[in-house]
């Protein structure tokens, strides 16, 4: 077996979309399977089988033990083994459900849909610590989704790969980073002249921004922290990390500290710019 994917996650996040692409690339995939009976089952599969994966979630009845199980995999097959989990925020997933009209697997449980939600991302807290990957498809179509995991799953590369997300905090925190750094403590161009509909991409918001105080020297705090971070990420076989960046309305401030993190990283590490709310 070269490689073994655990795809989990929240109900309704999207696993049957990544499940099917899973599929198109050539994994074996097995859906709803227990998950104590995956380490028995791994050994006979192997054998044959060089791309795996298999689902995990609230449907086994077993939250309470998927961490542990995930960890369990995660030793014994080291270098194979992937976790990729997906989420989205609790309005979203509501709605998903109220459109698909089908019921959270935790429902059975006497609970309301909002409270079951609340008792699946308690139990997958775990999961989410362990997991390689993560991805936020509150803002995802299924072809979007798509596009991205197989972006990530294609990429064969081992060069370590730094995501910056500028967002803003108006429009909610992202779910799939690593580190937030809030920006808004330094001054807003949106008030500043001609900068209203100007962005951090701008030379106009640069040249503000560097003529404020402080501003040079917390990047280079920035990127000592993040060159930090990289290399803990590395040795404990993580190849992945996801920054947000975010100021008030995710325009001017943040665009501008990912657009100069990105610009002192992206020759030694494979960087990805996501200006989530820019538009």
């Amino acid at each position: 077996m070269k490689k073994l994917i655990i795809l989990t996650g929240m109900s309704g996040a999207g696993k049957s979309t990544a499940l099917g692409l899973l599929e198109d690339l050539g994994f074996y995939c097995i859906d709803n399977f227990p998950p104590a009976l995956i380490d028995k089952l791994l050994p006979v599969l192997s054998i044959n089988i060089e791309k795996l994966a298999f689902v995990i979630d609230a449907r086994s009845g077993e939250l309470k033990k998927i961490g542990r199980i995930i960890e369990n995999l995660k030793q014994k097959y080291l270098n194979v083994t992937q976790v990729i989990f997906l989420t989205a925020k609790k309005e979203v997933l509501i709605n998903r459900f109220a459109l698909t009209r089908r019921n959270h697997p935790l429902l059975k449980e006497d609970l309301s849909l909002e409270k079951a939600i609340d008792k699946e991302k308690k139990y997958l807290s775990e999961v989410l610590e362990k997991s390689d990957i993560v991805i936020d498809t509150s803002n995802l179509n299924p072809h979007q989704l798509r596009e991205k995991l197989k972006a990530i799953l294609e990429d064969s590369s081992n060069i370590f790969s730094l995501r910056l997300v500028s967002f803003g905090f108006k429009y909610g925190i992202p779910l799939d980073v690593d580190f937030v750094f809030d920006v808004r403590f330094f001054p807003n161009p949106f008030y500043v002249g001609n900068l209203k509909e100007k962005t951090g991409k701008d030379p106009e918001v640069k040249e503000f921004m560097y003529n404020t105080e402080g501003v040079k020297e917390f990047l280079d705090l920035l990127e000592k922290l993040v060159k930090f971070s990289i290399k803990r990420y590395e040795s404990e076989g993580r190849m992945e990390l996801n920054i947000g960046i975010g100021c008030t309305g995710g325009q001017h401030r943040s665009v501008f500290f990912a657009e100069e993190l990105k610009n002192r990283f992206s020759k030694v590490y494979k960087v990805t710019v996501d200006h989530r709310d820019v538009s």
